[in-house]
């Protein structure tokens, strides 16, 4: 595991790409809730690759498949290196950990915990993956490294990415489901103003709110999305989509999400879970 890297701008903003719950198959025409997420993610890189982008990084943030096996890995890893920028990963509930590492590491994706980006910002990935579970936990190590990571870069702006979401939802049956020590996460959170922006997947949804002094944003899915503010488990329509993030050297984050122009990608809204 390769703990810190360094990664020089392109311009004056750090300008990074999330994606997050491809939950990808290992095999061509499989589909969670209606939607062939093998083909939607590939629409959505494709898409992107057709637009004029600068891109620093990618970060996904887990359920890379929803299968476990290490060829819906290779899909992932071989689709993203389209885009010829360098990627960064952490895992999310439906991954297999040693699947995911072993794949990605033999296409060139070594796991990487902390992300120097030009000179003023520190990117930091944190795994809330609890194996077997769907809810996410920060264990004692992984906060312990967060804090030591934090202290060790006291002048420098701060991105935090998870997989889980900290910050409820307002998804009675998504919050089941939520960082179950978001408590401690933001003690610790309130001790560093330096930390900007907080991100996360997991939700299949888009929110945007501040938590403590910093904003915190959850992004959608490149498959399916689950409907917002639904006590009870419900698909939306909203097409696949994916977030841009821009890191400014003033400290300040401005962030939009985007979805595919052409979406022919429809959910089955009849399913009531997965």
């Amino acid at each position: 595991m390769k703990k810190t890297v360094y990664l020089p701008l392109n311009g004056t903003k750090g300008k990074i790409l999330h994606l997050t719950d491809t939950h990808l198959f290992a095999e061509d025409n499989e589909c969670l809730l209606g939607i062939d997420t093998n083909t939607s993610f590939y629409a959505v890189i494709d898409e992107i690759n057709q637009q004029v982008c600068d891109f620093d990084l990618v970060v996904a943030t887990g359920d890379f498949v929803q299968d476990g096996s290490k060829e819906a890995y290779r899909r992932f890893a071989k689709k993203i290196k389209q885009l010829s920028i360098p990627c960064f990963w952490l895992p999310g509930n439906h991954d297999v950990y040693d699947n995911m590492k072993e794949v990605f590491e033999q296409q060139g994706l070594p796991e990487t915990k902390v992300v120097l980006l030009g000179e003023n910002w520190l990117i930091v990935m944190l795994n809330s993956q609890v194996p077997g579970k769907a809810y996410g936990l920060l264990s004692d190590d992984e906060l312990s490294f967060l804090e030591t990571t934090l202290m060790a870069y006291p002048n420098r702006d701060i991105a935090l990415f998870l997989h889980h979401h900290p910050v409820m939802s307002n998804c009675q049956w998504l919050d089941q489901h939520c960082l179950k020590n978001s408590k401690e996460f933001g003690e610790l959170v309130k001790q560093h103003k330096n930390i900007k922006s907080i991100a996360w997947g997991h939700i299949h949804q888009k929110t945007d709110k501040v938590w403590h002094h910093c904003r915190v944003f959850s992004t959608p899915s490149t498959c399916v999305q689950f409907k917002s503010l639904s006590n009870n488990f419900a698909v939306s329509n909203e097409p696949p989509s994916w977030r841009f993030i821009e890191l400014n050297s003033n400290g300040e984050v401005t962030t939009t999400t985007h979805c595919l122009s052409d979406n022919l990608f429809e959910p089955d809204t009849t399913m009531n879970g997965y």
